[in-house]
């Protein structure tokens, strides 16, 4: 049986050093109306208040995201700040580029429990802020499977893992 439903897709991610001057290449060859840039986590959000792990530690980490409109979905481009994440790992391994495929799902832990037995790691996961608090978002490293990552969002509220 699958993990996830295609149907369920959300957006694509996209790492880059910096946004503004990917939205200025990006300008050069699409018609972009719509974006908006959020900093994760942000500012106002007390680092007690949110849960960050990455490799199965709790840490901090910070980054930029822009969302682009893209069609019934999103663009969503990733801009390492400060920390230990997959997004800098991703950024010094390998530059600039896609990084995963973004799917929304009944319930994370299953979801964990499912990759699991087939043997996928979760090297990320964290908090959702903003439309999406009391969700929680994660990676699993599918690259040696599909090529990219697999970055899943659970719509059950306030699951625990």
């Amino acid at each position: 049986m699958a993990i996830i439903n295609f149907e369920d897709y959300m957006h694509v991610g996209i790492i880059v050093n910096n946004i503004e001057e990917t939205l200025e290449k990006m300008q050069k060859i699409f018609k972009i109306d719509e974006y908006r840039i959020n900093l994760f986590p942000p500012e106002n959000v007390n680092k007690d208040d949110i849960q960050l792990m990455y490799k199965g530690e709790k840490t901090w980490f910070t980054a930029r995201f822009c969302f682009i409109k893209m069609g019934n979905s999103e663009l969503e481009l990733i801009e390492p700040l400060e920390g230990n994440s997959v997004w800098r790992d991703f950024l010094n391994e390998k530059g600039e580029g896609i990084h995963h495929l973004k799917f929304e799902v009944e319930s994370l832990k299953e979801t964990m429990d499912a990759f699991k037995e087939i043997g996928v790691e979760c090297p990320q996961y964290g908090s959702a802020v903003g439309p999406n608090t009391g969700k929680i978002w994660a990676y699993f490293d599918t690259t040696k499977e599909l090529g990219y990552v697999s970055e899943i969002l659970n719509k059950k509220l306030w699951e625990t893992l």
